[in-house]
């Protein structure tokens, strides 16, 4: 237990280093991913800018005189003179920047990238930070959260410049990095689907190293008590009183057949589930008088209970006659009620319904026991599955009873369903389907 316990914390260690790791990598990648789509827009804006001058610069002749000589190339917006100069002189003649266009120009800049996302392009006071006019529809040109490119200056004392700003820049940024956030999704989900199969082996393996103790505690248990009268009767018939005394003798030889029977019955449940597991049960169908087998059962628990039980049943028709593997129903029946007396108190009340309807043979067994939690509802169907049984000493076992009556009624195509509550009882219906001949018919019921 200890080794589980020391794999455990060395797996949550390793796991949460995982993810602590993937944490800072994924925060580096946005830092830098953000600090490439700022130099990107940053450029884009720059030749966005220079363009808009060079359309300016072709609407308003500007003798070579008042300026020298300026090298245009519109495709790229590059200059061979300083553009702050042109732009002055623009600015001085009143023919300022025009936002709309600089934003039509940039936008088609910005579309050749394939980047996407809202943008407002502002002129400012760098100095103050006064916006003078934006492309804003409310003329909001401050927006928190926003990304903003360098300034770029327009005139040449620097009480103006031109930005742009990227609106809610996290969606670029998170577009950007959508390869890198599906990869570190994938890894996740393997890192969590590790964890919960790690955790789901540990799990199973206590689980099954408790199966196992159960087990074997239940078979000494079961086994002990009648090796012991055996043992014990066979001592005693080595006594010549008791041998001549034909009245003890018979006594004692009818008490150890019987624990020899109980034996019998012991390993044969045990190897019947052994076989199911290695293959189906194949049942041997033939007419079985159902009430007799239920009646014998009845008489059977009865006299044997050492505690008191008692027994109400209740037959629709009187006699019926199905088509089911006899020793398998009986054996079924049987656990259902060893289940009833095993997980009840001193005294027992046992409702046992069968009742042949239109679809098929329904025997329900009801008790006044402890009764199954819901969250042993859904496994108590599983082989050696005990439950909260095994804190019972009275009730000793295997888990294997409802395992074998499950694999009796699917044998016959057939379900058995549960339905119980904490400290309220338990009620379980065996459900065989008609075969294609049956020897009777049903009856409505009465």
């Amino acid at each position: 237990m200890k080794s589980v316990k020391y794999i455990r914390v060395l797996t949550y260690g390793a796991i949460a280093v995982v993810l602590l790791l993937q944490g800072l990598w994924m925060a580096n990648a946005y830092q830098l991913t953000q600090k490439q789509l700022h130099a990107q827009i940053s450029d884009i804006f720059n030749t966005s800018v220079n363009k808009e001058l060079i359309i300016r610069a072709n609407a308003n002749f500007i003798a070579n005189e008042e300026l020298g000589t300026v090298e245009q190339d519109y495709e790229t917006g590059s200059f061979g003179t300083p553009q702050l100069l042109l732009q002055d002189l623009f600015a001085r003649k009143n023919h300022f920047i025009s936002l709309h266009i600089l934003d039509t120009i940039f936008h088609t800049e910005i579309a050749k990238q394939k980047l996407h996302g809202k943008f407002i392009i502002n002129r400012l006071n760098p100095k103050t930070g006064e916006v003078l006019e934006s492309t804003h529809p409310k003329g909001e040109g401050k927006l928190q959260g926003a990304m903003a490119s360098e300034i770029i200056p327009i005139r040449m004392d620097g009480s103006e410049g031109v930005q742009v700003l990227l609106v809610s820049p996290y969606r670029a940024i998170f577009r950007q990095m959508l390869f890198a956030l599906i990869l570190s999704l994938l890894l996740i989900l393997f890192v969590g689907y590790t964890l919960f199969f790690v955790m789901r082996s540990f799990t199973n393996e206590r689980h099954l190293r408790q199966v196992q103790t159960d087990f074997s505690n239940a078979l000494i248990h079961n086994m002990a008590s009648p090796l012991q009268t055996i043992y014990q009767m066979n001592a005693l018939m080595k006594d010549d009183k008791v041998v001549a005394d034909t009245e003890k003798r018979n006594k004692y030889i009818d008490l150890a057949q019987l624990q020899i029977v109980n034996l019998q019955a012991l390993t044969d449940r045990i190897l019947a589930v052994a076989r199911a597991e290695q293959s189906p049960l194949s049942p041997t169908i033939k007419p079985t008088d159902v009430v007799q087998i239920i009646r014998q059962l009845v008489e059977k628990f009865t006299m044997q209970a050492k505690k008191e039980v008692r027994f109400s049943t209740c037959f629709q028709p009187d006699n019926i006659l199905f088509n089911a593997d006899e020793t398998m129903l009986h054996n079924a029946v049987s656990n259902l009620i060893d289940n009833a007396v095993k997980y009840s108190g001193e005294t027992v009340e046992i409702e046992i319904d069968c009742r042949l309807k239109e679809n098929g043979l329904h025997i329900g067994v009801k008790d006044n026991g402890y009764g199954i939690s819901s969250a042993n509802l859904q496994t108590i169907f599983n082989k050696f599955e005990r439950g909260e049984a095994v804190k019972r000493k009275e009730a000793t076992g295997f888990g294997l009873g409802l395992s074998y009556v499950k694999s009796v009624a699917e044998a016959h195509h057939g379900t058995v369903n549960l339905y119980s509550k904490k400290g309220e009882g338990t009620l379980f219906e065996l459900f065989l389907p008609f075969e294609e001949i049956q020897f009777n018919k049903p009856i409505d019921d009465q």
